[in-house]
């Protein structure tokens, strides 16, 4: 027995494994931020932890992996400029998602989506089931406008949604290739039972297009023709959905009644964003912008003062695209843009499609929900290094299969 504990003790440690280490240990706080677990363990202590994932992927890029000295210095600009952004917005994330992006040199992403995958659903059933028996609390928001919507111990009803949004295209990529109509139906379950305890229509009919989109999408990867043909434009959705979100938000008139039908239909989002924009430019650093929206306890009754619609001093930027823009700088926003398509570009080329699929899919809610650049909930940005390690393999002639 003790020969044995020696030998584990001494077995060297890789890299990709002390990524994966690391990711649960950024994964755990970070997910009890977005919950109501906050009543005991103190957001700021929460936060604290997340820190502790920043020097050890540190020692990671500038000890374990191979980059050269020019890839060094590009890598401590970048890390130096979310760092910027950062003070800038007062958002963490931005350099945490950086550092865990720039560190995913030599890594298996099919691992870290099926770490993420059981981290995800682990955590969002423990904290649900914890609200329904009022270990935490299980905010109630109620509106003459619609049914009462549930938060399950989340700080607010959409991180439960997005949360099984982002939980479902992870199992699609760690299934993708088995997805048959149990996978399907599993889908669609989750996406109903979602929908009657939070009342989070966009997201429930994301949830409800994946399962074509996934369908299409295996059968391409199958090398079937017109699957492929249709499949063959998902990389594209990231950029195009962006200038559409912003164009529209941009040019938003309440006047004209196309605009204010999609408003509608968005749940005023439109609107909000027209209003960020008229009060802020982008820049290149990005700024702090006094939001005031539902999630917590304070927010709740907020909400519950809004029962025929949003007053006038409700203000949140839903949108990721025009978040990243206003509130993060015009570099994030084009590193971001950058980043995805150019997952989903290779993913076309490799004739995988998966990515492609979960990178259009991501760009739809980008357009109406926060989260694309929180781990937490897409993970799917951590394929970037990944991807271009693939390319640069693929130029030299190696054999590269991850």
């Amino acid at each position: 027995m003790k020969t044995k504990l020696k030998k584990i003790w001494n077995t060297p440690i890789t890299g990709a494994q002390l990524y994966l280490l690391v990711f649960a240990i950024y994964f755990i706080p970070a997910f009890l931020i977005d919950s109501l677990y906050t009543n005991y363990i103190s957001w700021s202590k929460l936060r604290l932890l997340t820190y502790l994932a920043i020097p050890i992927l540190i020692f990671k890029i500038y000890v374990m992996d191979r980059w050269r000295w020019p890839t060094k210095l590009f890598i401590t600009g970048l890390i130096l400029f979310s760092v910027i952004a950062w003070r800038a917005s007062r958002y963490p994330e931005l350099m945490v998602t950086m550092v865990f992006v720039l560190a995913a040199s030599g890594i298996d992403f099919k691992q870290v989506a099926r770490w993420y995958l059981y981290l995800s659903v682990t955590f969002l059933v423990i904290i649900a089931v914890t609200s329904l028996v009022h270990i935490v609390p299980n905010l109630v928001y109620t509106s003459a406008l619609r049914p009462n919507r549930y938060g399950l111990g989340m700080a607010y009803t959409t991180y439960v949604a997005s949360h099984a949004l982002f939980s479902a295209l992870a199992y699609c990529y760690v299934r993708f290739g088995k997805l048959g109509w149990l996978d399907y139906l599993g889908i669609a379950i989750v996406a109903f039972v979602t929908m009657k305890y939070t009342n989070t229509r966009l997201d429930f009919y994301a949830m409800l297009l994946m399962i074509p989109v996934m369908w299409i999408t295996q059968r391409a990867a199958n090398g079937k023709r017109y699957a492929q043909i249709i499949s063959s434009f998902w990389w594209i959705a990231t950029p195009v959905l962006a200038v559409i979100t912003l164009t529209g938000a941009y040019f938003f008139d309440d006047h004209n009644q196309i605009y204010r039908k999609f408003n509608e239909l968005l749940s005023g989002r439109l609107g909000l964003s027209k209003k960020a924009f008229s009060m802020y430019d982008p820049n290149i650093f990005g700024r702090y912008i006094q939001e005031k929206a539902f999630g917590g306890a304070k927010g709740q009754a907020f909400a519950n003062q809004n029962q025929f619609g949003l007053s006038a001093d409700y203000f949140y930027i839903d949108s990721s695209f025009v978040r990243m823009l206003l509130l993060w700088g015009i570099v994030i926003f084009l590193l971001f843009i950058v980043a995805m398509t150019f997952i989903a570009l290779v993913n076309t080329i490799q004739r995988k499609y998966i990515l492609s699929a979960i990178v259009m899919l991501v760009a739809i809610n980008s357009m109406v929900e926060p989260h694309s650049l929180q781990l937490i909930y897409n993970v799917f940005i951590l394929a970037l290094i990944p991807q271009i390690e693939w390319v640069k393999h693929k130029l030299s002639g190696d054999n590269y299969v991850k």
